[in-house]
């Protein structure tokens, strides 16, 4: 079995592989994909998620592998930019030191890598039990659905299906690699691949905290804050992030080094 793999765009130009968040799939990146016309772009439908749902278990070091065949397969030349978001990011950071001979630059938008105390508590299969019987109620479907901020019916028609599709089982997957695994992997301060690391400056304190951390880690990087923004900007305000992700990928000059000025203003949101 494999990943469900969508690809878009030019053929014939630079790759982008897109790596979407838990709980949702590829669909997500609709509108990113859409601005990114003049790339070949790569969407996967990642473990135990949407149309790679009997594809499992999920583990952060296995989809890197995974995603590291299907740049070596499909990316032009073998390599590709990469941009994920939260789960996507997560994986992103394991393939930047596991396997970055296949990326050119990397974004990585929300990773987590911080203790967050209550999700550790509530972190049991039980939890996850009720969760999807609230999931299989239309009306609390509906309210989740909505609070994701998603505007057009087609996205929430998706998230529904996505969230319908979830198991006790899958969302355990999901929130343990995401949570649990908090650990940046090691040595990436030798990494050489151009890196952004993205957040939102309303996201929760471990989400801000661990971008310090990440760019800190990571030997060739930048880091930025989206002001206002929340955990849903790549979606909620995919114009701005658009042209972050393009501005990014396209610019040769860039050297990764740290603006300690932006580190200073970072350090005041930890």
């Amino acid at each position: 079995m494999s990943l469900y793999v969508q690809e878009t765009g030019d053929r014939e130009k630079p790759s982008i592989v897109f790596l979407h968040g838990g709980g949702m799939s590829g669909w997500m990146w609709k509108r990113t994909v859409d601005h990114f016309g003049d790339y070949h772009c790569i969407v996967p439908d990642l473990p135990e998620h949407g149309r790679s749902q009997s594809e499992s278990p999920l583990r952060l070091s296995d989809c890197a592998e995974r995603i590291a065949e299907i740049i070596q397969l499909k990316a032009n030349h073998g390599k590709a930019h990469l941009v994920g978001h939260s789960l996507g990011g997560k994986i992103i950071v394991e393939m930047l030191g596991s396997c970055p001979d296949v990326i050119n630059r990397a974004v990585v938008a929300s990773a987590l890598f911080d203790h967050v105390k209550l999700l550790r508590f509530i972190h049991r299969p039980t939890t996850y039990k009720l969760t999807v019987a609230f999931l299989r109620d239309k009306r609390l479907l509906n309210w989740m659905v909505g609070r994701m901020g998603f505007e057009m019916t087609s996205e929430k028609e998706s998230l529904k299906e996505d969230f319908t599709r979830l198991t006790a089982q899958s969302l355990y997957d999901i929130y343990e690699q995401l949570y649990l695994y908090d650990s940046i992997p090691p040595n990436l301060e030798k990494c050489e691949r151009p890196t952004l690391v993205v957040f939102g400056s309303k996201e929760v304190r471990a989400m801000r905290t661990s971008a310090i951390k990440l760019a800190h880690a990571i030997g060739n990087s930048k880091i930025t804050a989206l002001e206002g923004a929340d955990h849903t900007y790549p979606w909620t305000r995919f114009s701005q992030f658009n042209e972050l992700v393009r501005n990014w990928i396209s610019d040769d000059q860039v050297t990764g080094e740290h603006d300690a000025r932006l580190d200073e203003k970072l350090k005041s949101f930890s």
